[in-house]
Formats: structure tokens, C-alpha cells, sequence
């Protein structure tokens, strides 16, 4: 049985007039997301700004999004660390801060062998007693991991699932044979869903469900009910969201501003070095929003 899957948001990180995290935004992001009925919610995501973030708003972040969310969908942390040490320290907070999984990645600087990276994982599980989720993102961590080696990651323990934020849907399915059929496979973008769970994928843990959450649990729904014809629709609704995404390698700011225009009241500040939101991330906002029928 997979201990996690569905629609988990990536959840953006507010800011108040000081630099600190905005507690009452982050409980009304959270509010939100739930009441739309995501099956889950991550914080300090890779859109949630997280190798950027000091620790002590690391743990804000964590701190206001589980006590809002109060066990109604699992909390699953984000932890982007280079050093092994603070990896730990972070999956100990997560856990005990109520978190119900860390969705653990590794940024790295020193070229890095299977096994110095199998040994990571496996020294986070062995100190913190919590589920992870094998984080895939090789162009940004810059850890290129195949499914055959991360399926050697899930014999772990604690190793419940992976996000494979990749466009290879046949490196996807490969994982999914590879790992078993307990193992939690999620794509990192909506945009792709209808053709991952078409070969196993479990769900996706992206951002834009913050924009559209019933619409993403409604996509998700429709795939798993095998409702081809109603998922086609929602999944192309999904296209016209992407310049959201896919229009900067940076979208944090230009997200945040979506969000404001849909009415979430919060900041548009990034932390540097992220670029802040330029005039024309605003407007293409706007455009985005306006084309598919949401303002």
C-alpha cells in the first residue's frame, strides 16, 4: 500500500515587511489548499525558495503550515541540504514539528558516487524515523540518478516514494517496474500527469495546484476513474497555465504574483540571490490568468 499519493502542493513561502516568514499567509495558503481537498502539502519545496532560506525560517515556514494543517492532509517537508549533518538536524525538526514526511534532496558540489549518495540517504533514515521521498530534479541539484539507482535508494526503509521532476515519462515507468508497487512515484509537474499515471505515476507534487487545486484534484480524479475524455479537458486547462512555469528558470516571484491576483494576500518578495518580479512577469501573470478564465 503507497503511503502517500495524489495531488501534493508545492507550496509557496511568504514573507512579512521584516524578512519573516508570514505566518498569516502561510495559514491562509494552507486553509486554502486544504478546503480545495489536495491530498497533501509541501513545504520549503523547491518553489518554496528552501536552499535560499535561513533555518530559523525554515522552521517557521514548517511550524505555521502544521499547526494550520492540523493532521487534515499529510505534511511533507523539503530538505535541500549538501552536508549529510544538516540533512539530519532538518529531518528532525520536520518530524518534530508534526511533519509526516521530508522530501529529501541533494544539491551537490563535489562529484558524487552511487554509493557516497545511497550512504546519505541511508544516514538520514537511520537517525530520523520518518518517511522520505527520493527527490529527482538533476537539473537543478545536478545529481543525475537513473530508476535503477534509485530503486536501490527505496530498498530503505524509510524510503516510501520519489518526485521525478524529469520530462523522460520512460525513465518514470522505469522506476515505477523498478521499485515495486508500494513505492510512491510522483511526476514534479501537472503538465505531464495524464501521461505518467498512464504508466504508474501515483500523482504530482507541483506549484500549480496553488493556482488551480480543485482543478488538479479533478484532473487526478478523472485519470484514476478512467475518465479519458473529462481528463483531456482539465489536463489542456493545465497547458494554459504553463508560462507560469515555464517562462523563467526563476518562477518564485512570478508565482507569488498569480497568486496575489487571485486574491491571497501576501507579498511578492523572493529571497536573493532569486530575482525579484520584473513588471513583465506581472503582466504575463495577468495574461496567463485572464487566458484561462480565472480573472
Amino acid at each position: 500500500m503507497k503511503r502517500f499519493e495524489g495531488i501534493f502542493t508545492v507550496m509557496l513561502t511568504a514573507y512579512d515587511d521584516s524578512g519573516g516568514i508570514d505566518r498569516k499567509a502561510m495559514r491562509a495558503m494552507t486553509r486554502r489548499l486544504v478546503d480545495a481537498g489536495v491530498h497533501g502539502l509541501v513545504v520549503l519545496g523547491s518553489n518554496g525558495e528552501c536552499p535560499y532560506l535561513e533555518r530559523g525560517l525554515q522552521q517557521a515556514a514548517v511550524e505555521s503550515v502544521a499547526e494550520e494543517c492540523a493532521g487534515a492532509v499529510p505534511v511533507i517537508v523539503g530538505i535541500n541540504e549538501r552536508g549529510t549533518e544538516a540533512a539530519v538536524a532538518m529531518a528532525r525538526f520536520a518530524k518534530s514539528a508534526g511533519a509526516d514526511g521530508v522530501l529529501l534532496a541533494l544539491h551537490v558540489f563535489y562529484p558524487l558516487d552511487e554509493d557516497a549518495v545511497f550512504a546519505h540517504y541511508e544516514s538520514v533514515c537511520r537517525e530520523v524515523d520518518i518517511p522520505i521521498l527520493f527527490y529527482n530534479f538533476p537539473t537543478h541539484s545536478h545529481l543525475a540518478f537513473n530508476a535503477e539507482q534509485i530503486a536501490r535508494v527505496a530498498q530503505l526503509d524509510n524510503v516510501v516514494g520519489a518526485k521525478e521532476t524529469i520530462f523522460d515519462v520512460g525513465e518514470v515507468e522505469a522506476l515505477v517496474s523498478a521499485a515495486g508497487p508500494d513505492f510512491s512515484v510522483f511526476t514534479g509537474m501537472c503538465l505531464n500527469l495524464t501521461e505518467t499515471m498512464g504508466v504508474g505515476a501515483c500523482g504530482a507534487i507541483c506549484p500549480l495546484p496553488n493556482v488551480v487545486p480543485e482543478k488538479a484534484v479533478a484532473l487526478y480524479t478523472a485519470l484514476k476513474a478512467g475518465q479519458a475524455e473529462e481528463a483531456a479537458v482539465l489536463q489542456a486547462e493545465f497547458y494554459m497555465l504553463a508560462p507560469l512555469l515555464a517562462s523563467t528558470p526563476t518562477p518564485h516571484a512570478l508565482m507569488k504574483a498569480a497568486l496575489r491576483l487571485l486574491g491571497q494576500e501576501m507579498s511578492v518578495t523572493v529571497k536573493p540571490p532569486l530575482p525579484q518580479l520584473t513588471g513583465a512577469q506581472e503582466e504575463l501573470a495577468r495574461s496567463t490568468l485572464a487566458a484561462a478564465g480565472l480573472i
